[in-house]
């Protein structure tokens, strides 16, 4: 169940009136790796795989589905849910992970809750090696079609929504959680779970820009990362470094281009 009605009571008009609403669910999820606890994450229920799986990705500790030897659900105490992680023993691991991993508590509204070391906050990537072009009338009907798929927004008023595209403009994964950083993930881990991140080029998220989003496009290697909202500075100083075109402010008809517009064509 991902929405709840609630009765309440509405201002308008300078007239009190009785009112019904849709509310976005939150609730808990556990997620464990090789049979350890890793994170609990507050979120919208529904693709905990996928949420499990991107969260892994984005976080060093898988780098593909061959790294998996299965993921999956099961029910855990009082109202919380569960995924279990199990890798493989010979998977190539990231250096700059933690030997024993802290537990950590992901708000809906931050994925850093819990890091205290700068080396567990920052990620040493590589920039993005291709360079493909797009039109902008392209990318605004790319904005036009995600907007298409807000359903639980279009009845709460309380997600966030990424997506992510490859070259030929096909949408590859949609996601709505109630955290932006969530979103992301479940459309990174369905990507992982297909075998499909090789064919990641550009992502649209209904939120802001923060440097950790930032640092999730570039683990899936996007070229382009656009959001409704608007930057960071820190976004912005990673975006330039690690070759990624960052958009802000996408609207009907207008964007603010803040890194890397060679992408970008208008005829």
């Amino acid at each position: 169940m991902q929405t709840l009605k609630h009765r309440t009571s509405r201002f308008k008009d300078n007239h009190l009136f009785p009112a019904e609403y849709h509310m976005a669910v939150e609730e808990l999820l556990d997620i464990f790796v090789a049979d350890a606890p890793y994170a609990v994450i507050m979120r919208l229920p529904g693709d905990d795989l996928n949420l499990a799986a991107g969260f892994c990705f984005t976080e060093g500790i898988i780098n593909s589905r061959d790294d998996l030897v299965a993921i999956k659900g099961c029910e855990a105490n009082g109202s919380k849910s569960r995924v279990l992680v199990h890798l493989r023993q010979d998977r190539p691991k990231d250096n700059t992970l933690p030997e024993e991993w802290p537990v950590y508590v992901s708000h809906s509204s931050s994925g850093l809750c819990g890091r205290s070391k700068a080396d567990e906050i920052f990620r040493r990537l590589d920039p993005v090696a291709a360079s493909h072009r797009l039109q902008l009338r392209e990318l605004l009907a790319l904005k036009s079609l995600f907007e298409t798929k807000q359903t639980i927004f279009q009845l709460t008023g309380a997600t966030h929504s990424a997506s992510v595209f490859d070259l030929d403009r096909k949408m590859l994964a949609f996601a709505e959680d109630i955290g932006r950083h969530n979103a992301f993930d479940k459309v990174i881990g369905r990507l992982v779970l297909k075998g499909a991140t090789q064919d990641a080029f550009l992502a649209i998220v209904s939120s802001r820009l923060s440097f950790e989003m930032v640092q999730k496009a570039a683990v899936l290697g996007l070229e382009v990362f656009c959001g409704l909202s608007a930057p960071t500075s820190m976004a912005v100083s990673m975006a330039e470094q690690l070759n990624i075109t960052l958009i802000g402010f996408l609207r009907e008809n207008s964007m603010s281009i803040y890194s890397h517009p060679e992408r970008i064509l208008n005829p």
